[in-house]
């Protein structure tokens, strides 16, 4: 249906609007005159060009104002960035600690009102209440596909409803990357919130547990083990946070606001897409990356396993021997020994069989610790032979004291080869 004197890339300019407005039919109706019909034939190079690029100018100026008036378009990206990209923190914070008790079962258990519910309460109770009811009625809760031993944790999702002009923008592809992009980050975030547990147990059990002191080098060994790990996934955060969502967000933002037409928002967001999935290590290329990162995080749940059995451990012990205590003195109060050879036998055993299982716990931390840094040292050296340049430099601040370095020689010949080359520029 395209006339032979119309290139391809004109038609794509035409508007599909059969209601246009004044300005655009004044810009149709200038070819009324015997000289514009002369132009249009005449001169197709220049004024028949013009003509379509005008009216395609004020088109897409009217097409802009539509989306970003009447569908709110920049209101539903920041909404996005807001939820589906974790940036509204108070809101994301306060969904973990609500979602906790839910998450912990296994995920066959998990009803979609309820954690629809739990979402609405969080919202009510952060900043995210002053959104727009349009916008809030969008956010939704998304359950995956459940595999075999999966935890709530592992099937959770935050959903962004989209529909009618603004799909054009948010497309079907384009809100399946934002998902993975938002398991990939929920599951990050996580991270940051089991290592705070787990240093909230490091100071509330080390007080309790003063007077054990055979108890204390399991305690630095746990505490020594969840440093090393609050150290990578800070990094790892900052990495996320600034050098991948915020510049890329920044850079789309700025791109959207001098925008002329809808298929320049399009583009920029497709880019800022590209972008995160691939610095987020989604992308085919950083499979084998993504892959370590994740077994870095299995490491983490693992010592908050491992931590939480030899805490309660530790704790039971502790109640044994104070209630051993109590009732000594309970019993010199009524006058009576305090206990008998026996009971004291007994309790002296139980002790020695704790003292004897400590060894035990160290073992297991000695194996963890070997197995998450054997991890973070194959990260690292995949990290150094990446082509994207803020993934190289992540390396550097990971291993920023040079542990890693000093064990891997690929590492060494890498870091060290890149250290001269930055030297000298």
């Amino acid at each position: 249906m395209i006339p032979s004197f119309i290139t391809m890339d004109q038609s794509r300019k035409v508007c599909h609007d059969q209601t246009p407005t004044t300005k655009m039919i004044a810009v149709t109706k200038s070819a009324d005159s015997p000289q514009d019909a002369a132009d249009l034939f005449t001169d197709l190079e220049t004024a028949f060009r013009g003509k379509i690029d005008a009216a395609y100018f004020e088109t897409s100026k009217y097409l802009l104002d539509v989306l970003n008036k009447k569908y709110s378009l920049l209101d539903h990206m920041q909404a996005v960035r807001r939820y589906l990209l974790l940036g509204q923190g108070d809101f994301i914070r306060h969904l973990m600690d609500l979602l906790k008790p839910e998450l912990v079962r296994p995920a066959t258990t998990l009803y979609q009102h309820n954690l629809t519910g739990i979402l609405e309460t969080a919202v009510r109770a952060t900043n995210a209440q002053f959104d727009s009811p349009e916008i809030l009625k969008r956010l939704d809760v998304r359950l995956l596909e459940v595999s075999p031993g999966d935890t709530g944790w592992d099937v959770f999702s935050l959903d962004y409803h989209v529909d009618g002009p603004i799909a054009t923008v948010f497309t079907r592809e384009c809100m399946s990357h934002y998902l993975r992009v938002f398991n990939f980050l929920w599951r990050a975030k996580r991270m940051e919130y089991i290592l705070t547990d787990i240093r909230k147990g490091h100071m509330c059990n080390a007080k309790l547990l003063r007077n054990m002191p055979e108890f204390s080098g399991v305690l630095h060994q746990c505490h020594v083990l969840a440093s090393e790990m609050v150290h990578f996934i800070h990094q790892m955060q900052y990495y996320i946070t600034f050098e991948v969502l915020e510049c890329s967000w920044d850079e789309l933002w700025n791109k959207v606001q001098q925008a002329q037409d809808l298929d320049h928002i399009i583009a920029a967001h497709e880019v800022f897409l590209d972008t995160i999935i691939s610095r987020c290590l989604l992308d085919t290329d950083s499979r084998a990356l993504l892959n370590q990162l994740r077994a870095v995080f299995d490491q983490i749940i693992e010592l908050q396993n491992t931590q939480d059995a030899i805490y309660r451990a530790a704790l039971e012990e502790l109640q044994r021997r104070l209630q051993f205590e109590e009732k000594k003195k309970q019993h010199e109060v009524e006058g009576r020994w305090g206990v008998t050879a026996a009971e004291e036998e007994d309790e002296n055993k139980r002790i020695q069989e704790f003292r004897e299982s400590i060894p035990k716990m160290c073992s297991q931390l000695r194996i963890l610790t070997h197995f998450y840094q054997g991890i973070v040292q194959q990260f690292l050296v995949l990290l150094t032979t990446s082509s994207d340049d803020s993934l190289r430099f992540l390396s550097f601040r990971l291993d920023f004291n040079e542990h890693y370095e000093a064990r891997e020689p690929r590492l060494r010949v890498s870091l060290g080869s890149r250290g001269r080359r930055g030297s000298h520029t």
